[in-house]
């Protein structure tokens, strides 16, 4: 489903989450009340199809209110000094650094979406709903995988491959965050999910 939108509503809209998050912070610490999820997002081509990309997670254990106000989006701009490129952490610049900092509990990313052009005629394409669960725990650090994004993925494929790239990931945010101790991070890399039709594969 597409909606046209002007420039100034998407940067609204992009700012109303409870929490709008980009992908990694500059700092980070533990906080016994809390648990840090971390993960990577990998965009597969070389080039950003379009200009704005948003994945949104909630919880989906817990209350209404707990729910409102611990959702959240991991935002990625693929345009950098006015061309599209990617501007990540690594892998060419293609790999994203993810952090998630939350109240301990059952999470999951349940969709995306993204803006094709910034400007008064873009437009907004929404994916179908999916589940790609992942748990925030009290005082720790869980690995919640590699999410493989295909930009120019065919009708009837996956858009999203969800991969353990543990290894080689936590090295990058060791280099990162080098005050955490990464030594404790609990691989929870989902097996399974909620597939939305086909759109979400689980290696």
């Amino acid at each position: 489903m597409k909606n046209k939108l002007f420039a100034l509503v998407t940067l609204l809209l992009a700012a109303c989450s409870s929490q709008n998050y980009t992908t990694s912070p500059d700092s980070l610490t533990t906080n016994p009340n809390t648990g840090i999820a971390v993960g990577t997002i990998t965009f597969e081509g070389d080039i950003p199809v379009n200009d704005l990309y948003r994945f949104f997670y909630s919880p989906i254990s817990g209350d209404k209110k707990f729910k409102k106000h611990n959702d959240g989006k991991i935002l990625i701009n693929g345009r950098n000094d006015g061309k599209s490129a990617f501007n990540g952490d690594f892998n060419d610049k293609k790999t994203y650094l993810i952090v998630i900092e939350g109240k301990p509990g059952t999470y999951a990313f349940t969709k995306y979406n993204y803006l094709d052009h910034i400007g008064s005629n873009g437009m907004i394409s929404n994916s179908k709903d999916f589940e790609i669960p992942f748990e925030v725990k009290k005082g720790g650090i869980t690995y919640i995988g590699e999410f493989t994004y295909v930009d120019k993925a065919e009708p009837g494929s996956p858009r999203i491959y969800v991969t353990d790239r543990m290894e080689r990931d936590i090295k990058e945010f060791e280099k990162k965050y080098p005050d955490l101790d990464w030594d404790k991070v609990i691989n929870s890399t989902p097996k399974s999910g909620k597939d939305g039709g086909g759109i979400i594969s689980f290696m």
